[in-house]
């Protein structure tokens, strides 16, 4: 999250270039999966830690074992935490893959580009509205899909 979306991108060009894949949708593909790294877990390590150590305790008092500890008792007490970087990252990626289309990847980015390269303002902001209302889309869909997999109690 550090290095800047173009600073990455300018990166993986020649190191994607060694497989003939430096310009395209390779290099943003890969960008993109990087930068959804940091929040999703950042996210998922700081919910499952802040799981009550005592919820814990019980688990193992029933004889639970570590694996099922995790998977039965932290993760789907963690799930809201989890799905909110999920929510972060893919949102995030939106407003980033449109970046894509200074390496020949297309996208949404091209309206904005080709808008910035002619002066043309109407294509600049068609442009920004679509990836806003994608981001929009997105945060929706997911949010949707939290609230029908996390338990009621946990919402």
């Amino acid at each position: 999250m550090t290095i800047p979306s173009v600073a990455l991108l300018g990166f993986l060009i020649p190191v994607l270039a060694i497989i003939g894949q430096g310009i395209g949708p390779l290099p943003a593909i890969v960008a993109l999966f990087l930068y959804a790294q940091l929040p999703i877990i950042r996210n998922t390590y700081t919910a499952i830690r802040s799981v009550d150590p005592a919820i814990i305790e019980a688990a193992v008092g029933i004889g639970m074992t570590p694996r099922q500890v995790l998977w039965r008792i932290q993760v789907p007490l963690a799930l809201p935490v989890i799905f909110a970087g999920v929510r972060n990252a893919v949102v995030l990626n939106v407003g980033v893959g449109s970046i894509a289309a200074l390496i020949g990847a297309g996208g949404l980015g091209v309206f904005i580009f080709r808008g910035i390269a002619r002066t043309y303002s109407q294509m600049i902001y068609t442009g920004a509205l679509f990836v806003s209302l994608l981001a929009l889309l997105a945060d929706f869909c997911l949010f949707r899909l939290q609230k029908r997999l996390v338990s009621r109690g946990l919402r």
